[in-house]
């Protein structure tokens, strides 16, 4: 059975779905959903991420990682944890590029670990062999959820990798370095409309009677009931749409109480905007196009804007912690000084792949592309120094 199917029987049975229902179900379901199933990242694939586009961008945030280490005066040994890791190539050029410069900035090699956070088999095998040179013993999905730490290894510069399907699996006794590089804009939102009669209602997910096709329809319920009751929200105008992601709060929620207790910072790089969102931008994407959510689900990759705004509220809540930025990702690459990084590739590759660097600097920084629409946002504790790059940029 397809995942569409399911999903019309489901509603049969049960009734409509939020947006951040069917969301959730896409990411998580074991059998067909998108994100176990990995994802198809790159050129030939749906989307494709910065660390696909070049491992610059990796470096960069290694180096970056370097720096705030040095500023916050944390011990040698470096620990980093990524959420939505990917195919690992973000993991493997951070990793790569702390391992070589890091001797210079402690005056001797850094002890390096990392932490996974993943549920997709293919991806656990995919990272494993490009962080550790092979895949030992393929993991299954029983043991990725029967067991907290279902894999561990060594790989890249004897750096020691664990494997986790869950933040909350992670023990939280020492300074971390999080990266999260779109993994917010997966997670599951929840999508409202104020109407004149009703107030706030929710738009739901329904199927047609004699078809398996899916449409969507509104619904006054206990979610929307409590935006009703949220002020921020009550002089906006008939007919105003807007989107919240609970999950992406809790994530970041977490990440900031971690950080509080034991030091570190966590970088938070997705596209989206630093303001209330009235604009409805859940979609879905399948080989680069736009296509419509509701179809070939499970085989396309389901999206939404990042709520910048939402996060520092959330971050806000948790004693001991400061947001800083959200600066752009033209911003932070510059200061951290890609250019320089891209001209010095320039002139060392042959003038064939010339255009290939140029390419990967404007896609990565112009305005058009990657460079305004995507936002950096850190956390640290509150009695640390400003990170570098945003100076200027704190909550």
């Amino acid at each position: 059975m397809s995942l569409l199917s399911h999903f019309c029987r489901r509603i049969r049975l049960t009734g409509p779905i939020s947006v951040g229902e069917l969301m959730q179900d896409v990411i998580m379901d074991p059998k067909h959903g998108y994100y176990p199933q990995a994802a198809r990242i790159g050129h030939k694939g749906d989307f494709i991420t910065a660390p696909e586009l070049t491992p610059v961008f990796g470096e960069i945030i290694g180096a970056w990682s370097l720096l705030y280490w040095q500023q916050a005066q944390l011990p040698i040994n470096v620990h980093f944890t990524e959420l939505g890791p990917g195919r690992g190539t973000l993991m493997r050029d951070i990793i790569d590029t702390v391992g070589i410069i890091g001797p210079a900035f402690f005056g001797k090699a850094p002890k390096l670990s990392a932490s996974l956070i993943e549920i997709s088999e293919q991806f656990i095998a995919e990272q494993e062999k490009l962080l550790c040179g092979n895949v030992r013993n393929p993991i299954t999905p029983q043991q990725i959820f029967d067991n907290p730490n279902y894999l561990t290894r060594t790989g890249l510069h004897k750096a020691r990798f664990k494997w986790y399907s869950m933040l909350d699996h992670l023990p939280d006794d020492r300074p971390t370095l999080y990266v999260m590089n779109e993994f917010l804009d997966a997670l599951p939102v929840n999508q409202f409309q104020k109407t004149e009669e009703k107030g706030w209602v929710e738009i739901m997910v329904d199927v047609e009677k004699d078809e398996n096709k899916l449409f969507y329809t509104t619904y006054k319920t206990g979610r929307s009931i409590k935006v009703d009751q949220d002020k921020d929200y009550a002089k906006l105008p008939v007919g105003t749409q807007i989107e919240h992601s609970p999950m992406s709060g809790k994530v970041v929620t977490a990440l900031s109480e971690r950080i509080a207790k034991s030091g570190g910072a966590a970088l938070i790089i997705d596209y989206g905007e630093d303001q209330m969102s009235t604009e409805l931008t859940f979609r879905a994407f399948k080989n680069h196009q736009q296509v419509n959510p509701l179809e070939d689900l499970g085989l396309c990759d389901l999206t939404a804007d990042v709520n910048f705004r939402d996060l520092k509220k959330s971050i806000a809540e948790v004693d001991g912690v400061k947001a800083h930025g959200p600066i752009t990702q033209s911003s932070f690459l510059t200061l951290m000084g890609i250019g320089e990084r891209f001209r010095q590739l320039y002139s060392r590759v042959p003038e064939e792949k010339q255009d290939s660097i140029i390419h990967a600097h404007n896609f990565l920084c112009s305005p058009e592309e990657m460079g305004d629409r995507f936002k950096v946002l850190c956390v640290t504790r509150e009695s640390d120094p400003v990170p570098f790059c945003f100076e200027g940029a704190s909550s």
